[in-house]
């Protein structure tokens, strides 16, 4: 068994961090680059936080896993926030630790509360509570005190508003605070509590390029501008702090051990945000009711945005739910799926609250639908979408429950979905912010020493778990979505070490009560709204 490490940097993309190389800002990545294989990885769909690392940490697609968003539901029905009990897929610790591997577990989304487990795990994404206010974060519960120890009022999530923190720098501080706690408990936990096999992730990437992208990217028209300039020192202070970690991870991987660097998704300028309920109500596909449509004004539009800005937490939350009522289900075929799940449900009978459609009418109103967004042009006259997925092409398993019917790509992601009413023209111009919004190309490097250095691979985020397992030495479950990257590696290695299979573990889970309280479900969706995610 050799040491193996996951070095998860969300939302990190190759035209980002090149400019970083090239100005020296990141030598420990930029080495590990040059010594290793790498490429591009691509994200799930939807190209979103939750399906995409759930798939890196589990090495299938959302359809085995049941992840689609930060919410389970939709317009219809309750929401309830999405926790790791809601797995339904074996993970990797689960993996190595069925092969007598200890794991530690960084930061990773989705796994709060965290899993009894032979390692450690601290949770990371969707944990409730700041500083020394949170509890249960970590397992074994032995070593929580010590994280507060070694890092007061300790970030388990750099919270960011794409709606105002743009402005100034204040993000940028935040974010290298908390980098600098992640450095500080990663050292103690490698060093108090050694793992085989460690999967670590740091958010911060994905939280600056929400708000700064466009002053980040070489090839924007923002990047030039007086407001760039003063801003991206800062930002650039926080990925040599990121830097940092990845050396501290790589040194722990040691010479004979093995590093995987990821991304969940990459990232792209956000330009429009597209008003999926609006387009469907032109296309005859959703209705409102007659007392509604009053609504449809530009003071009434903003209401909603205002709640979430200004109203009480609660308040907020049941302002949006509230506007859903005003859709007439009697007479809807088909309705927005919330913003992380980009997509179109069909209001169908026996499966939806309010179904009306026929189940043998799904396939050809799916095939309505998408014609529909095939054909779709901006506000320039020229094509809005790119392609357009039906579910059973990209999802398959067990756990279908929560996948959209339909999920268009617009304008290679830079035109984004939404749920919102009230909209009476589908396209909302957002190029004059500097805000960023996810793209599929994420990146991946392996290196190690039987790794051919400087060879180019491509691959899928399910690919990191079977990776992740052959650089440790241990077997690779059958069954699994992703493979093991062999063109990573050269010849005689495969032969001298041939990947070794095993039967794949049960995926059985009884289902679990939400841990959340009512109000740390409204403190997580104030978060999640904050990054344009709800």
């Amino acid at each position: 068994m050799r040491k193996a490490v996951v070095i998860g940097l969300d939302g990190a993309a190759w035209h980002l961090l090149d400019p970083m190389f090239e100005h020296g800002a990141m030598p420990r990545l930029a080495a590990l680059r040059d010594k290793g294989a790498w490429g591009i990885l691509k994200s799930t769909v939807p190209t979103y936080t939750p399906p995409a690392w759930t798939s890196a940490a589990t090495g299938v697609n959302p359809g085995r896993h049941g992840i689609y968003g930060f919410i389970e539901g939709h317009a219809q029905d309750d929401h309830e926030l999405v926790h790791s009990g809601k797995i339904k897929a074996p993970t990797i610790w689960e993996i190595a630790n069925a092969q007598g591997a200890r794991a530690g577990i960084y930061n990773l989304p989705l796994t709060y509360p965290p899993r009894p487990l032979d390692g450690w795990m601290v949770s990371g994404m969707m944990t409730p509570g700041y500083g020394e206010h949170q509890r249960g974060f970590v397992s074994p519960p032995e070593h929580e005190a010590k994280i507060l120890s070694w890092a007061p009022g300790y970030v388990v999530d750099v919270n960011a508003n794409y709606e105002k923190d743009w402005r100034d720098a204040d993000l940028c501080a935040r974010a290298l605070s908390s980098i600098r706690q992640r450095e500080e408990v990663l050292s103690r936990l490698l060093d108090l509590d050694p793992p085989d096999v460690v999967f670590s992730v740091l958010e911060a990437p994905d939280r600056l390029q929400h708000v700064y992208y466009r002053y980040m990217d070489p090839s924007d028209e923002m990047y030039d501008t007086a407001e760039a300039a003063r801003l991206r020192p800062s930002v650039l202070e926080c990925f040599q702090a990121m830097d940092r970690i990845v050396g501290l991870l790589e040194d722990y991987a040691d010479s004979d051990g093995g590093v995987v660097v990821c991304s969940d998704h990459g990232f792209t300028a956000w330009e429009v945000s597209v008003h999926s309920n609006a387009l469907l109500a032109q296309w005859g596909y959703l209705k409102l009711k007659a007392s509604a449509k009053a609504m449809q004004t530009d003071a009434a539009r903003k209401l909603v945005p205002l709640a979430k800005r200004f109203l009480p937490r609660k308040l907020a939350r049941e302002a949006k739910s509230r506007t859903f009522s005003a859709i007439d289900w009697t007479n809807t075929r088909a309705f927005a799926s919330p913003i992380p799940q980009q997509g179109v449900f069909v209001n169908l009978k026996d499966r939806e609250r309010h179904g009306i459609v026929d189940p043998a009418e799904l396939e050809a109103l799916k095939t309505e639908i998408a014609s529909r967004f095939e054909t779709l042009e901006a506000p320039d006259g020229t094509p809005a979408t790119d392609h357009v997925w039906r579910s059973e092409e990209v999802f398959h398993g067990g756990e279908l429950k929560g996948a959209p019917d339909v999920l268009p790509v617009l304008r290679d992601h830079r035109f984004e979905l939404d749920d919102e009413l009230f909209h009476r023209n589908a396209f909302t111009d957002l190029r004059h912010l500097p805000r960023g919004v996810h793209h599929p190309d994420g990146i991946v490097i392996v290196s190690g020493a039987a790794v051919r250095g400087g060879n180019r691979i491509s691959g899928s985020v399910m690919d990191v778990t079977p990776t992740l397992l052959y650089l440790a030495g241990l077997e690779v479950p059958e069954g699994l979505d992703g493979r093991v990257l062999t063109e990573a590696f050269d010849e005689k290695t495969l032969q001298d070490r041939p990947i070794r299979s095993t039967s794949p573990l049960s995926s059985t889970r009884e289902e679990e009560e939400s841990p959340y309280s009512a109000e740390e479900e409204a403190i997580i969706e104030e978060s999640l709204k904050g990054l344009g995610y709800l």
